[in-house]
């Protein structure tokens, strides 16, 4: 679910910049602070969107900065348990899909599809009876099941921050038809 929220930190000016606008310097920081970290209980930062409250500026012996407390509204994405999701087929693999639902990606394997066999064909997944096919950049509906604990070591290895999964069994998710109608997948 994407959502506007109000955050606070400090931030700092530097001498140079005291005739610069003060809110634009601590939204810059900000920016480079936190868009990109996943939080919790607030989610995957997306962007600062302006600096709204600023406290009294405070300076510390031996650091020439002047420090102030400010109050800021950023955009994020919090992905929860059972929200229903709309998304495009990222990349489709032997054992499922991956599926883009907003800034990050959600996984849906194979078994979740729906209640047919589905198998892995030339870059698509078909299934037995129902004859449904999904391909890269097929629209979905899907169920979120379950969302891992962010794991701050995943940028490191090059793993998304928080991995969701994600469901098609349950009746109105699944393909949806670029007509208006939907394929039902379960």
């Amino acid at each position: 679910m994407f959502y506007m929220t109000e955050m606070s930190d400090v931030g700092y000016i530097r001498p140079i910049d005291m005739n610069k606008d003060i809110r634009e310097i601590l939204r810059e920081q900000f920016t480079s602070k936190y868009v990109g970290r996943y939080l919790k209980d607030v989610g995957l930062i997306l962007g600062i969107l302006e600096v709204t409250d600023l406290g009294y500026g405070k300076s510390i012996i031996g650091s020439p900065h002047i420090y102030v407390r400010a109050k800021f509204k950023v955009m994020a994405y919090l992905p929860l348990k059972d929200e229903v999701v709309e998304g495009e087929v990222e990349n489709i693999v032997d054992y499922g899909m991956f599926v883009s639902i907003g800034p990050i990606s959600g996984f849906v394997h194979i078994s979740q599809l729906g209640d047919d066999v589905f198998i892995h064909r030339a870059g698509v997944l078909q299934s037995k009876k129902a004859k449904i096919t999904f391909r890269k950049g097929d629209k979905v509906r899907a169920r979120i099941t379950t969302v891992s604990k962010p794991s701050p070591a995943a940028i490191l290895r090059g793993e998304p921050i928080v991995k969701v999964a994600l469901t098609m069994r349950q009746p109105g998710l699944g393909k949806i038809e670029e007509k208006g109608g939907e394929e039902k997948s379960g």
